[in-house]
């Protein structure tokens, strides 16, 4: 007999409606701009109707806010800004999606440089792996000898 259709694996279910709570930033191939970006950001308030994150320390003496701004000024400001201040005019990245909350990867870093590909904006408590969604992890090997095992009792019956 043919064996049975492969089931596609179970998403995990996605949070409640509404942007993460906590964010974490890692990987950046610009020194200076990777050590004040680097870290832990926390849900702050909201701008231009979308999420703004504050790091929970501070860089010599500068927040770090991570924010949306919208086309008021022109659609090349349009987009998610790493700064010390929301609308400020010192930033340090850019992302010009207009997502619902930060994008994962693809910021310009500077923000006016190439996109920088180790940069990644992730869920608190995501792994890399998690965030990233071309790279779903194979189950692990004794799952799949069961589902073998399985596969052998329904054609020995």
């Amino acid at each position: 007999g043919a064996p049975p259709p492969m089931h596609p694996p179970q998403a995990p279910p996605a949070a409640a409606a509404g942007p993460p709570q906590a964010l974490t930033v890692s990987g950046c191939q610009h020194a200076t701009i990777g050590n004040i970006v680097h870290g832990d950001f926390v849900l702050h308030s909201q701008n231009h109707g979308k999420p703004v994150y504050k790091k929970n320390t501070q860089v010599k003496g500068f927040d770090v806010m991570m924010y949306f701004w919208d086309e008021r000024d022109g659609p090349v400001f349009c987009g998610w800004w790493f700064g010390p201040q929301v609308g400020g005019d010192q930033v340090w990245a850019f992302h010009p999606d207009k997502a619902m909350s930060p994008p994962s990867v693809g910021w310009k870093v500077p923000c006016n440089g190439p996109v920088d590909p180790n940069f990644l904006v992730a869920a608190t408590g995501q792994s890399a792996a998690q965030a990233a969604p071309s790279s779903i992890p194979a189950p692990p090997p004794q799952q799949q000898q069961w589902q073998q095992q399985q596969l052998a009792q329904q054609q020995q019956q």
